[in-house]
């Protein structure tokens, strides 16, 4: 993978850049989350070079991988987005799409909200949607969530399924959020101090995330997992990453309410 850096925003921003030979493929900007990498698309870029489609670029967001983190609050999805945006622009792209996921799909939706003369649209692979609370319809949804399963009122089974494993995801699974979401420094100390520490706090997001039926190998290659966790142990940025969850908790969504009118998948 081509490989290459540029400063934005006083931001040391790093890239991957693999442009196609055909002169009217379209830009594609691939956008990683956490605990990811740009590393995370090692197979896919290859994949969608050969059809000579797409002009990729895959940065490491500020603050992971190879990019230099913030020096000022304020560095959350919006901002980034904009960094993104900056750097779509720097490389000649005039218009372009964006994929995401985990951050980076809150990262494309704000390049959709914000950046629409530029992001002509986006697909993501995590989808984020809040009730409206004036709408009777969501409201009666709402309350089923809240009485689920005691009282299942308007939702199917399948319904039914999906609001007891978002129950158990937030009873068992969102501690890491709740922990770099309020204190990450604290946490920062301890994980930068010990690549033991590291590898296990982002190991276990594997094991549980990777649909490995408990056993890593089955999802991903020692190696794969290996080098992922190289990048934030050599570039020292996880302390920068998880700043990204202080800077967003209490924004209940980014653009809230607001509807996007940027073509969407």
């Amino acid at each position: 993978m081509a490989q290459f850096t540029t400063t934005i925003s006083g931001i040391q921003l790093h890239f991957v850049w693999e442009r196609s030979d055909n002169s009217d493929a379209i830009p594609l900007l691939l956008l990683h989350g956490w605990p990811g990498s740009y590393f995370e698309f090692h197979k896919l870029i290859p994949m969608l070079k050969a059809t000579g489609r797409y002009h990729i670029v895959a940065p490491s967001l500020p603050g992971y991988g190879w990019s230099s983190a913030a020096t000022e609050r304020g560095m959350g999805v919006t901002a980034m987005a904009g960094i993104m945006d900056s750097l779509m622009s720097q490389l000649g792209y005039r218009r372009y799409l964006a994929q995401g996921g985990d951050w980076g799909a809150i990262i494309a939706r704000a390049l959709g909200l914000y950046h629409q003369d530029s992001c002509a649209g986006i697909h993501l692979n995590m989808c984020l949607a809040r009730p409206c609370m004036t709408n009777p319809w969501h409201l009666a949804q709402v309350l089923n969530v809240w009485l689920a399963p005691s009282l299942p009122l308007t939702i199917s089974v399948e319904e039914m399924q999906g609001v007891q494993a978002m129950h158990q995801f937030q009873r068992d699974e969102s501690g890491y959020q709740k922990i770099q979401g309020t204190k990450p420094q604290t946490l920062a100390y301890a994980l930068t101090d010990s690549p033991v520490g590291l590898a296990a706090w982002l190991l276990e997001k594997a094991r549980t995330w990777s649909d490995c039926g408990g056993t890593p190998d089955n999802a991903l290659s020692k190696d794969e997992i290996l080098t992922n966790i190289a990048i934030y142990w050599f570039s020292g940025r996880i302390a920068s990453s998880m700043r990204l969850y202080k800077e967003t908790l209490g924004n209940k969504c980014v653009g809230g309410q607001q509807r996007s009118i940027t073509p969407t998948a």
